[in-house]
């Protein structure tokens, strides 16, 4: 494995029985959440490049060894674990916040910024944007990143069929997900999701259409023969 790849191991952590709302939740033993917790912290304070396993190990409170045990692909294999309990926790308060939400747009509008702002300040990943950009595209380009993304956007699902079918809150969840991530992984010039009037000007303007299609004309239903 050449320097600086990332390669993880996803067998950690459970899917636990689904909720009321079918939000499902990623579960981790104490141990476990106790050291991505501290791969967060370390990174958040170095970097990824200078954080060793001792340092991970001296930051959780237990040994280098439980760090193999727990975590056998080392330290890539802690950070894709840590990025779904981060997920984790945004989605459980995207799903607090959409719940105040009265209308489909205020429900988008609130989930992409509240997910910009949650992103776009959280230390870990600022310190990779700042200082360790090849670390954070890898991060971002994951093939299981894409995985996490649907499952999220599985979980927001619930408060997203409070205005839309059931197939279609499935899609808007992915669709607005991967949106977010774009914009932060690959900025576009004056739109800042993290500012709530550009996260509604876009909202309105290219996401509510695709959302609200108005159904085909009758006539085009049943075109002449």
């Amino acid at each position: 494995m050449s320097a600086g790849q990332l390669e993880v191991d996803d067998r950690h952590g459970t899917q636990a029985d689904a909720a009321p709302s079918g939000a499902t939740t990623f579960v981790l033993s104490p141990a476990e959440r106790r050291v991505a917790e501290a791969l967060l912290r370390c990174v958040a304070r170095w970097g990824l490049a200078k954080t060793t396993i001792e340092d991970l190990a001296r930051e959780a409170g237990v040994s280098r060894a439980t760090v193999y045990r727990l975590f056998p692909g080392g330290k890539q294999a802690v950070l894709y674990v840590a990025v779904r309990v981060e997920v984790q926790r945004l989605v459980d308060e995207l799903l607090a916040e959409a719940e105040l939400a009265s209308d489909l747009e205020q429900c988008v509008v609130g989930a992409m910024h509240h997910a910009a702002v949650f992103l776009g300040e959280h230390p870990a990943l600022s310190f990779l944007r700042d200082h360790e950009r090849a670390v954070l595209e890898q991060v971002m380009s994951f093939e299981r990143m894409d995985a996490v993304l649907l499952s999220a956007a599985a979980t927001v699902q619930p408060a997203l069929r409070r205005f839309l079918p059931d197939a279609e809150a499935a899609e808007a969840g992915v669709w607005c997900a991967r949106l977010v991530v774009s914009y932060l992984a690959e900025p576009a010039d004056g739109v800042d999701l993290c500012e709530l009037s550009d996260v509604e000007a876009l909202v309105r303007t290219f996401v509510l259409p695709g959302l609200c299609a108005p159904a085909p004309a009758a006539a085009a239903e049943h075109p002449p023969t």
